[in-house]
């Protein structure tokens, strides 16, 4: 009606909207609306709620007798209009309409309860079949792909290809933080069998775990960790474990990029903190935009979220990254170089 006959439908908090009072007595800006029976019933809503309720149907009328007009002005083929099409061929499907909404349509409720229980055994079933045919193809990730995630979907089906608004090329690798309990079992299984294979050797023997090796952080104290995150423009807060993945982080990446390799993002060693502090809001704003991080609020706002989302990849790093005796043997001599 707002468009075509120029009569907009005012919304009932608009028409019977009470202000709630403040605690000296005067309206406030928090509006109510009153009770059914309170705007059926009250003298001083009478006027207002007779006009509401009528509204739907007078508006119905305005707008057949527009639309009837306007078709009359259209021609169809010689001697007639499209209301003449309209009224011909139209309007018995309309009161099909109307009589179906008045009088509703019957369903055979036990037949679709049938049907219900069948397609949430396909659905699971196809989704455990596009899961295990991702899983060949990136491994037991595959397995914890989450189809109702569009980035996921995005990233997986067609990382890599080229931005057709942008330009740019789309990531071929992100990382996903997902709550335990959202990982499938089999997802889960995998990985863990993985993690199992990664430890024999092929002679079957059990491997040296990597993991288990200590490294220059792990005899350091929590204020000599701080330090030294301090020295290389890290994130000083957090747990002791979490400044030493910090650090680890830190290097592993350090060292892949002398080397010329990607880091687990494939995008580049993360900035440290000092890098933020040189700059001004619209380089932090950049920044943030190409995180794909929220690039609202101040300077400080965006400089801490830029500091808290490098130390959060540095973690991821250190956990993800390839960890091989080279990696520890990395970090040692960074170490004892630049302590020279």
């Amino acid at each position: 009606t707002t468009n075509i006959v120029g009569r907009r439908k005012k919304p009932m908090k608009e028409i019977f909207g009470v202000p709630r009072l403040r605690k000296d007595g005067t309206p406030g800006s928090i509006v109510d609306i009153p009770p059914i029976e309170v705007m059926q019933r009250d003298h001083r809503f009478r006027k207002a709620w007779i006009m509401y309720s009528a509204y739907d149907a007078e508006g119905t009328w305005l707008l057949q007798q527009e639309l009837a007009n306007r078709l009359q002005k259209k021609a169809w083929k010689e001697g007639y209009n499209l209301f003449d099409y309209y009224w011909t061929f139209l309007r018995h499907f309309g009161e099909v309409l109307t009589d179906m909404e008045r009088r509703g349509i019957r369903v055979d409720t036990d037949y679709l309860a049938d049907v219900e229980v069948q397609a949430r055994k396909d659905r699971k079933r196809h989704l455990q079949a596009f899961r295990e045919w991702a899983s060949t193809l990136i491994g037991p990730d595959g397995l914890a792909i989450n189809p109702a995630s569009s980035v996921q979907l995005c990233t997986f089906l067609f990382g890599g290809a080229k931005n057709t608004k942008t330009g740019e090329d789309t990531e071929k690798v992100r990382v996903f933080k997902v709550p335990r309990e959202e990982v499938p079992d089999s997802a889960t299984e995998a990985y863990r069998a993985q993690e199992e294979a990664a430890k024999t050797n092929p002679d079957g023997s059990m491997a040296e775990s990597v993991e288990n090796q200590e490294d220059e952080f792990d005899q350091m104290k929590a204020g000599q960790l701080k330090s030294l995150c301090k020295e290389y423009g890290l994130k000083q807060s957090g747990k002791k474990s979490e400044l030493q993945e910090r650090l680890r982080g830190h290097f592993l990446a350090t060292g892949m990029q002398e080397n010329g390799e990607s880091d687990a993002f494939g995008s580049g060693v993360p900035s440290s903190s000092e890098d933020f502090d040189s700059m001004d809001v619209s380089d932090l704003r950049d920044a943030c935009a190409a995180r794909g991080l929220s690039d609202k609020g101040n300077e400080a706002t965006l400089r801490k979220v830029l500091k808290d989302d490098t130390a959060y990849s540095l973690e991821i790093i250190s956990e993800v990254g390839t960890k091989d005796n080279n990696a520890f043997y990395t970090i040692s001599q960074a170490l004892e170089r630049d302590g020279n």
